[in-house]
């Protein structure tokens, strides 16, 4: 009698561990992420998130900065300006892309740092502040 329950139950047990197993958040069970984004589709994020995290106290209050990705990509700079207004509070935002339209070059230039998601690649007029595996931040030369 006891067999005839042991054996329905440890089967029961193994078929909902494989289940649990399926789920899609059963990779974050045993360890936390690193961003809020790191178990979502939005997985293009994740650099982007920690490279602004480390840059933030990098850089001085009310100075103006620009967020961009290596290769250019205008809708992702368009979703970079507006993470970094919400990672990067206090200072002036410049978007070098707004709803897709990427902003003229020479307002860019103006910006006092410039953290570039991506590869990282020399900036003229600008010097290295951090590089990352995620990117790179770059101050401008006064």
């Amino acid at each position: 009698m006891r067999r005839a329950v042991l054996l329905p139950l440890v089967g029961s047990a193994i078929l909902a561990g494989f289940c649990i197993a399926a789920l899609p958040f059963s990779r974050g069970l045993f360890r936390a992420p690193r961003t809020p984004y790191d178990v979502s589709d939005a997985q293009f994020t994740v650099p982007a998130w920690i490279l602004l995290q480390r840059a933030e106290p990098l850089i001085p209050p009310d100075a103006s900065v620009v967020v961009r990705v290596e290769p250019p990509d205008s809708n992702t700079d368009s979703y970079l300006h507006r993470l970094g207004v919400a990672l990067v509070p206090g200072r002036k935002m410049v978007p070098a892309a707004l709803w897709g339209v990427p902003t003229a070059p020479e307002v860019l230039l103006v910006a006092d740092y410039e953290i570039v998601v991506g590869a990282t690649m020399s900036s003229p007029g600008r010097r290295l502040v951090l590089s990352t595996p995620e990117g790179s931040v770059w101050r401008r030369d006064r």
